[in-house]
């Protein structure tokens, strides 16, 4: 048996925007999803990180939902072979069941901690919350001042263009990809500015693919609107895409993946990477009256690396208070009854999986 590929995401992102999610347009079509609820430090990650890597083991394609404000947790897993994912859906990205027993399903891991042990730590826990809170915002106003600066550049950069020549572009790119075929476009996160840093999956969620844009250029030089495009195309045509967008701007597209066509188009200016053999790049600058001034990309993209430094730090305070509160609430857990219900869980992912090879 093959293992299965896994994939890695961001579903959701504390931007400069504040936190925006696409949990929903995530699990768009979608038929088994087990909603996880609890508190942290309860063992959702850790169960779904156990029934993500069994079901690659199995052979099945595994998209592992990164955390943005922890690199070591997972926000769900989706076994796409199945139609199945597994998510927390806790704040900040409360999810809760579109069609109850239907296709949603809520796992309640809180089932399984000890009232009276929380209870002897309330205090605690009600001032690591408060400092969570106040950490998270002390680290929006470096993401925040990260979205003045870019839409300056691109505010700067957009008075450069030339129309016609985008719209050239765009119709040229258009006619070399599109066929219908009735699928959905699903929405995440290719980057995100976590613990850790500033971190973009652009580079490796479209390198797989044997066709390959990159689009170079600063912000504003075209190339948003040009992934935007392909990307409302997608959706007016039917055809699956993933569109990636970005944690800095998240109205921007980074990345639009076409998977039944064997192509993907990428903004790489996060990634710092060169182009593949293969890829066929396209200098956005090219569609401007005037020339960039190298100097000023340089300059921004250090500015823009500055605040996101900042705000990393600020992200790993509150990585530590968080630490603080899933140690709290992990003294209060039976484990035990969390590894049983963990594995109730595996046993219908695994039914799923009989059903559908027994399908005629």
């Amino acid at each position: 048996m093959r293992q299965g590929r896994s994939t890695y995401v961001f579903p959701g992102s504390n931007t400069a925007l504040g936190f925006q999610s696409f949990y929903r347009q995530g699990l768009q079509g979608l038929e088994h999803i087990y909603i996880l609820k609890g508190s942290p430090g309860c063992g959702k990650s850790t169960l779904m990180r156990k029934i993500g890597s069994a079901m690659l083991e199995r052979g099945y394609d595994v998209e592992f939902w990164q955390c943005s404000a922890d690199n070591d947790s997972l926000d769900g897993v989706i076994v796409k072979g199945l139609s199945a994912a597994v998510i927390d859906g806790t704040a900040p990205h409360t999810v809760d069941p579109v069609y109850p027993g239907v296709v949603d399903e809520i796992i309640n891991l809180g089932e399984h901690w000890s009232s009276q042990s929380l209870r002897r730590q309330k205090q605690s826990i009600l001032h690591l919350y408060e400092s969570l809170q106040q950490a998270y915002a002390a680290a929006q106003e470096d993401l925040s001042a990260i979205g003045e600066i870019t839409a300056e550049a691109c505010r700067r950069e957009e008075k450069r263009l030339d129309s016609q020549k985008l719209n050239d572009k765009i119709h040229q790119l258009l006619d070399e990809l599109f066929v219908p075929t009735g699928a959905v476009c699903r929405h995440l996160f290719a980057s995100a500015v976590t613990p850790r840093g500033l971190i973009s999956l652009a580079d490796a969620l479209t390198r797989v693919y044997p066709r390959r844009y990159i689009l170079n250029g600063p912000p504003g030089c075209g190339k948003e609107k040009i992934l935007q495009a392909v990307a409302d195309a997608a959706a007016e045509k039917g055809l699956a895409a993933q569109v990636y967008h970005s944690a800095l701007q998240p109205q921007h597209i980074e990345a639009v993946v076409l998977p039944e066509l064997g192509t993907a188009l990428a903004d790489l200016f996060l990634c710092s990477r060169e182009s593949q053999p293969g890829d066929v790049v396209i200098d956005c600058t090219e569609l401007s009256h005037e020339k960039t001034d190298d100097g000023e990309t340089l300059a921004f993209k250090q500015k823009l690396n500055d605040l996101a430094d900042k705000a990393a730090g600020k992200l790993s305070e509150a990585k530590l208070i968080h630490d603080k509160l899933e140690s709290c609430y992990s003294q209060a857990m039976d484990y035990e009854a969390v590894d049983l219900a963990g594995k109730r869980l595996f046993n219908r992912l695994l039914t799923l999986a009989a059903e559908q090879e027994n399908r005629p």
